[in-house]
């Protein structure tokens, strides 16, 4: 295998920038049978200690299997800005390490030799099809994600070609560069990561490849006073807890492009996967219907949704024979700045409806809540709906009538039985385990959806003074273990600063731990099984 960094002719203001060496670790997988010009590529910023924490961003420009006619695999992307205390830094960088998630230097990860060259004979990349990709939530195919690719001549790039089928490397993958500005201040002279220092007072180191618990952001919530750089969660008002066993579970994320997702029954009109920005997304131009696998849900359980888009998506939850027990619209409005829903109950007509001003461009969550004939429905965190004496028993599927009258966008589906009582949980077998804690993206800042669980842990702990925690942090297997077992241990450790500095919680009362991708209790080669491994538990002592 060869690598060969590919660079365009400089600008003057980029040969008077001065090269720094970086070391970098891949949060995004790279591969030439999965990734697609356009994609995103991510990475962390390990060293220099002045940038460690930033996030280093760039895209793949082309992606080629090797086959009988052309038996080398080549993979080309780019790294085109630092992000740095705030700001979006141009950046152009070449190759000059590469070492895979299992930390064996200068093999793929399949253990293939990789040697590594620079070639400036060949023009910058960017400027032709491989710059482009459909948007998120608008536009066609071929519609451009950021101004960063192609957007100035001094971008490097760079190919990773192989004598073989294909070029993998997965997140927690490491790579040496060396990087310049790109027709700015030369890198040596900007300040050190303000966020980085303010991370170190607070005993939180910085954050590491691994996803978070499964969800996706809500509406931005006011992190003022916040303490320890996490969000005032006792002061958040969502009080919706998400359901503990995963019953159905689907983000996407084993979809291929140009197949119909693999979880759902597809009638009507195509869906399309789109990818940018670290996103994976369902897009449904026009109307179709999706049936999921059949299921055995509970009678008290949780549904939750993230859309995007200005269409309207309606969900009929049926029984084995396919008859309807209950059916809820969530639709985002053509003004853009309402989120809507109606909900109701077969043979009993509509049980609620309500709505709340919400930017359609951004995600938006629906979330519905059954428990003991109380049902509650959640728009962004906010209960608009809360009526009781409804029993939904016998749920088997769901189908799904997606994209009426506008194009929508679907990034996550899920279904569990609702929580247990946490102090009667704790009580009965000395152990809480929740996914109904939430953290940013390879980091250890807890998400503000996180306020409903760790509020009622805090409750628990008030009425028993007696009782003694360890919190235990768990992720999934992917990347590289140890920086795994680092993300679970300052994981866990914020969840504990969080219950002690805004709870009043005697901090001689918890500990905590992390343990990785260890003990998993579902497999990891499946998107369910993933998003049950990245857990918090609380543990009697």
């Amino acid at each position: 295998m060869r690598i060969v960094v590919l660079l365009a002719a400089l600008s003057p203001a980029a040969l008077l920038a001065q090269d720094m060496p970086f070391t970098v670790q891949l949060t995004t997988g790279i591969s030439t049978s999965a990734s697609h010009p356009g994609d995103p590529v991510a990475g962390k910023v390990l060293e220099p200690a002045a940038f460690s924490g930033d996030t280093i961003q760039g895209h793949v420009t082309e992606a080629k299997s090797g086959n009988k006619l052309h038996g080398s695999a080549s993979l080309r992307f780019n790294f085109d800005t630092i992000q740095h205390n705030g700001a979006a830094v141009p950046i152009s960088s070449t190759i000059t390490s590469i070492t895979n998630s299992k930390g064996q230097q200068n093999v793929d990860e399949e253990g293939t030799v990789v040697n590594h060259t620079s070639n400036i004979g060949k023009a910058a990349l960017g400027t032709g099809a491989g710059a482009l990709i459909g948007g998120l939530t608008g536009g066609g195919k071929g519609a451009a994600i950021g101004a960063g690719i192609g957007a100035a001549a001094s971008i490097a790039a760079i190919e990773v070609a192989a004598k073989g089928p294909k070029v993998e490397f997965a997140p927690g993958s490491k790579v040496g560069l060396s990087v310049k500005s790109r027709g700015g201040p030369d890198l040596a002279s900007l300040p050190p990561n303000v966020g980085n220092t303010a991370v170190a007072s607070a005993a939180a180191p910085a954050p590491v490849a691994n996803s978070a618990a499964p969800g996706a952001p809500l509406p931005a919530v006011s992190t003022s006073g916040a303490s320890g750089g996490q969000p005032q969660l006792s002061s958040i008002k969502i009080d919706f807890i998400p359901g503990e066993r995963t019953i159905f579970y689907d983000d996407f994320s084993d979809m291929a492009q140009d197949e119909p997702p693999p979880h759902w029954k597809l009638r009507g009109h195509p869906v399309e996967l789109r990818i940018g920005q670290g996103i994976r997304e369902l897009y449904a131009a026009e109307s179709c219907e999706l049936t999921s696998p059949s299921f055995q849900a509970p009678a008290n359980f949780t549904f939750e949704m993230i859309m995007t888009g200005q269409g309207e998506t309606r969900w009929d939850m049926r029984n084995k024979n396919d008859d309807d027990l209950l059916d809820f619209i969530a639709r985002g409005e053509p003004s853009g700045q309402d989120f809507n829903t109606h909900v109701s109950w077969a043979g009993h007509g509509t049980l609620g409806e309500g709505g709340i001003q919400a930017d359609n461009s951004q995600p938006m969550q629906f979330a519905l809540w059954v428990q003991q004939g109380r049902l509650r429905v959640y728009l962004n965190g906010t209960r608009v709906v809360d009526v009781n004496q409804v029993e939904v028993n016998g749920f088997d599927h769901i189908v799904l009538h997606d994209a009426g009258y506008r194009p929508v966008g679907l990034r996550r589906v899920r279904v569990a039985e609702s929580a247990p009582d946490f102090s009667q949980t704790i009580s009965s077998t000395g152990r809480y385990v929740t996914h109904g804690i939430y953290f940013d993206t390879d980091s250890d800042r807890l998400k503000p959806e996180s306020a409903a669980v760790i509020k009622m842990v805090a409750q628990g702990l008030q009425k028993n003074p007696n009782l003694k925690l360890e919190i235990d942090g768990y992720t999934d297997s992917t990347g590289d273990a140890q920086h795994n077992l680092d993300l679970s241990k300052r994981r866990a450790e914020a969840v504990r600063s969080v219950l002690v500095s805004q709870f009043g919680i005697d901090a001689a009362r918890l500990a905590s731990a992390g343990f990785g991708a260890d003990k998993p209790i579902g497999s990891n080669d499946t998107p369910d099984g993933r998003a049950q491994n990245r857990r918090v538990e609380f543990v009697k002592q």
